[in-house]
């Protein structure tokens, strides 16, 4: 009896000992959709990495679920997938052109599951093994196996995946000797979205916020600005921006819910609610404002806008060649660029009563930046920047200014 157990033992040990060590972990990725000869093709690829050492594969087998809704039913049988051998398994014998993997199978198992099988022409003889190509041990560089392309049948969407419940799922892949894998099969990565929509077909609209507004208004005291407006409800309202334009300028952005808590919205409301907001220290000029409100989805949605018209004020302005103010704040000054319009130079001149953060650049019409003239910390004093803009073109300018928390955007022409 005790020598019935040892054999039994070592029959046992024998298989374990020579078992390949490690895991395949089996990765689709690569999805892409092509349009060809009026159909929609979609299309990834097979991938696979082993753990605890490479080594050549002598047969194995991928299985595919996908989504029925897009693309019908038994695709194989159909005629509605192609399979092309990629990577170690396209390999061939250089001195022959023999090719060292055959494709086996491609068959529908279930009517949403095709399988596919592929196996080393030469396996079995180690003598035959250096013709061939170990699969990658590193799972930043998988190996490529197969590239598969579907047909859409309809607008869609799901994922094309490796099904879990596939019986002896552990024992699909065998090395070149016909020694099966001990650490099995890992298809956690075997999966890739699916999201089509055919031409013609209507886009399903995606999750929308919405803010009943009730009223925005703005108001004019001294040299700040009063915005007030009431919402009678919101839903997945995430929060408010603020856009200002000058003397019929472009608008630009000036304040903004992700930096500033009292323009956050209710997120979901029924009752009316009321926010504020204050442009401090604008100078002479017709301003108009905007309101966008952003909803969690990311989607903004744009209300009419309010303006008013500031007239001069007789602050005094601080020493310079050039007297036309833009914004005085109670610690900084800043007057408009000279001259305007410019070739190739101009001048940005403001003061500062203390210390402040400045931040000055020059955009192109089409919102590209095309000079940073200031960036930084500047101390308490009396600034004027010279700009040379020699390789820049004739045209519109927009000259930026951030003071603190103050913006300023003027309209600078270059005549040459």
């Amino acid at each position: 009896m005790k020598k019935a157990i040892a054999i039994v033992v070592m029959s046992l040990l024998a298989v374990f000992g020579f078992a390949e060590p490690g895991t395949v972990h089996l990765i689709f990725a690569n999805a892409a959709l092509n349009e060809v000869n009026g159909t929609v093709q979609y299309s990834f690829d097979v991938q696979a990495w082993i753990d605890g050492g490479s080594d050549v594969f002598a047969d194995g087998m991928v299985y595919v679920k996908y989504p029925v809704s897009v693309f019908g039913d038994v695709v194989a049988m159909n005629g509605k997938l192609s399979v092309e051998k990629r990577g170690v398994l396209a390999l061939e014998d250089t001195s022959s052109g023999m090719a060292l993997y055959q494709i086996v199978n491609v068959t529908d198992t279930r009517a949403d599951v095709f399988a596919l099988t592929f196996e080393a022409i030469l396996a079995g003889s180690s003598s035959y093994k250096p013709y061939y190509e170990a699969v990658s041990s590193d799972a930043e560089n998988p190996s490529d196996l197969f590239h598969i392309v579907l047909e859409a049948a309809a607008s869609g969407n799901g994922n094309v995946e490796f099904p879990s419940d596939i019986p002896g799922l552990d024992e699909l892949f065998w090395d070149f000797e016909r020694e099966t894998f001990s650490g099995g099969l890992d298809i956690g990565q075997a999966i890739e979205a699916v999201e089509i929509v055919l031409p013609g077909d209507p886009v399903e609209p995606g999750p929308e916020g919405y803010v009943e507004l009730l009223s925005f208004t703005a108001s004019l005291k001294k040299s700040d600005v009063t915005l007030n407006w009431v919402t009678l409800s919101e839903l997945d309202n995430a929060g408010f921006v603020i856009l200002r334009s000058v003397d019929g300028g472009d608008y630009v952005q000036i304040a903004s819910y992700e930096d500033n808590p009292a323009l956050l919205g209710k997120l979901n409301s029924t009752k009316r609610s009321r926010y504020s907001y204050v442009d401090k220290g604008i100078s002479a000029g017709v301003y108009s404002y905007q309101l966008q409100s952003v909803d969690i989805y990311g989607n903004i949605s744009t209300y009419e806008s309010v303006s008013v018209n500031s007239a001069s004020s007789d602050k005094k302005l601080p020493p310079g060649q050039n007297k036309k103010k833009l914004i005085i704040g109670e610690d900084f000054a800043l007057e408009a660029a000279y001259p305007n319009p410019f070739n190739p130079r101009f001048v940005v001149p403001f003061e500062l009563i203390s210390a402040q953060d400045v931040r000055i650049a020059l955009y192109d019409m089409r919102g590209k930046m095309v000079r940073e003239i200031a960036d930084g910390s500047y101390g308490a004093g009396y600034y004027e920047l010279n700009v040379d803009s020699h390789d820049l073109g004739s045209g519109i300018y927009l000259l930026v200014t951030r003071i603190g928390s103050e913006i300023s955007t003027q309209r600078m022409t270059l005549l040459k």
